[in-house]
Parts: C-alpha cells; structure tokens; sequence
C-alpha cells in the first residue's frame, strides 16, 4: 500500500475516530453494522436473514406521484442501485421553495453556524467559515409539502420491497450546495469523490432536486450496479473514496450515471453504490432528501 493511501487513512481517522468511538460506545450493533456491511456478501448474508413479513401500507388518500409504477421502481433499482422518474408535483415543488426561503439551516452542516439564506453572508464573515453547504433536518414538522412526501404511500411500497422489511424513515433534509469557487476544505472533499456509505445493512434515499441542475450546478453521480459488484479492493479497503479514474476504469464509464433535470426530478437510490456530489460552478443547488432503512440505531 502506498504512503498516499496511509496518509489518506490517517486524516480521515483524526476526523472521524471521535464520531465513531462515540457511536460505537452508545450503539454496538451500529459498529457491528458498520464493520460487517462493506463485505457484499456478509451484508447480503445480513439482509437475507432479517428478512421480515411487510405490514400492509395503507393506500388510503391517493399518492403524489399517480404514475409511479412501484413494482417495475423496485425491479429497476434491484437491478442497477438506481432508479429515475420519481418526479415532485409542481404544487409540492412550489410549497417546500417557499419553505426553504425561511428556513434556518446550518452552515456546513454544524450546528454552530445556524443561519437564514438572507443572513449567509453575513454569518460567514461572523463565524470566519465560507459555507460550502447547508442543511435544515427533518423539514417535515414545519413544511406540511415535506411531510406529504415521507408520507406517500408509494415511497413506503418501494423502501418496504427493496429493504425486505418493515422500513424505518430514518430522517429528511432540505440541502444546499453552493458554488463556492474554491477548493473545498479537507474534511468536506470526501462528498465530493466517489464513495459509498455504511448506513445501515440496506438502506435508500429518495432525492428530489428543487432547482434546475446541469453539469456545472452539481449533479448527482451514481455508479449504476456497485451496490451489488464491488471490486474486492474496495470492500476491504479502510478508505471508501475513490479517484474517478480509477471508477471508470474498473466499473466503465458506461455505468456512471449523471443526472441533470429541472427542479422537482427526483429518484431514488441504495446508497451503497459508488457516488458522489459535484462542487457547483455558477449556480447553487437546493435539493430534498428522505432516507429509509431496515433499522434506526438512534443517530437520527
């Protein structure tokens, strides 16, 4: 292994080895999730034994998205880690963009640097911070548009036939990414590179963009098929991010998915696939998220 990789290793265990000792101390199943999940076959060995019969998903009050058909959703994300045309109505759309224009969010997502988008600038300058992103978690309880999407009943039907259990809704945020036009600081660029994550066993997030985005305001990635096939190299590694060209040049740049679309696109993905975000060159990107998974281990 090369001193890059150990230097790599070492900067991220400076700042994550506090969260995660942490996390270990208050939840041991998580660790153990945490160490099992990256081996595919220990983590589909996981899944298969937890499997569980679904409650029945009450229908009642129709659905968001009326032409969602959920079977041929979860075939598709079975199949490919990933699946397009979950699209918001432009009601909702327009209800949770009113929201997020008062919102409080946190700066970086720490909870030191709460601020509204009028006083960013302002606050930046107060905490000497450029804010590269910003979050408010779980909207819902203030922006009843946020609350009709976790509660739609076809994203249920989806989360519960991927996961194989009865789903967990984790949490939801309303995200910013702005464009900065610097280089981001070390303990942000992580998100910025190929990566997976190690959540829960199985667990998928709904992504819906609220604002138009185009290869230069930060579209998603996703490299189709890794939350099945993951070079052995990677599962075993202690470092989850991965150069692009060494992406491509494993799992072939036809498999690596950019998605652009008008704001309200939505889709959603096991985030055990290789991903990443793009830092935004000329304009910001608002999006909504609302995770599931098999268990809740009390971090959210």
């Amino acid at each position: 292994m090369s001193f890059a990789y150990f230097q790599t290793f070492w900067l991220k265990f400076k700042r994550k080895s506090f969260q995660y000792f942490t996390q270990a101390f208050k939840n041991p199943r998580w660790f153990l999730m945490f160490c099992l999940t990256r081996i595919n076959f220990l983590r589909n060995l996981v899944i298969f034994v937890s499997r569980q019969p679904v409650h029945q998903i009450s229908t009642d009050g129709g659905s968001l998205f009326e032409e969602l058909n959920v079977e041929e959703s979860v075939k598709t994300l079975r199949n490919d880690g990933l699946c397009l045309g979950i699209n918001l109505p432009r009601t909702i759309l327009d209800e949770i963009l009113e929201f997020s224009g008062y919102a409080i969010y946190l700066g970086n997502a720490d909870s030191q640097f709460p601020f509204s988008l009028p006083e960013k600038e302002r606050e930046e300058l107060k905490c000497r911070q450029t804010f590269v992103t910003a979050h408010h978690l779980n909207p819902s309880s203030l922006c009843p548009a946020v609350e009709k999407v976790e509660k739609d009943h076809k994203l249920w039907e989806i989360a519960a036939q991927y996961l194989e259990t009865n789903p967990v809704l984790l949490s939801s945020r309303l995200k910013w990414t702005f464009a900065v036009g610097k280089t981001v600081s070390e303990n942000m660029r992580g998100a910025f590179r190929f990566h997976y994550d190690l959540e829960d066993y199985r667990f998928i997030k709904f992504f819906f963009y609220l604002t138009d985005v185009d290869e230069l305001s930060s579209p998603h990635a996703c490299v189709k098929g890794t939350h099945k096939r993951k070079k052995l190299r990677h599962q075993f590694s202690l470092i989850r991010e991965r150069d692009d060209n060494e992406i491509i040049e494993y799992y072939g740049s036809n498999n690596v998915e950019t998605i652009c679309g008008k704001a309200g696109l939505g889709f959603v993905e096991d985030f055990y696939c290789f991903h990443k975000g793009t830092l935004p060159v000329y304009k910001n990107r608002l999006v909504l998220e609302v995770k599931f998974a098999m268990n809740d281990y009390g971090f959210y």
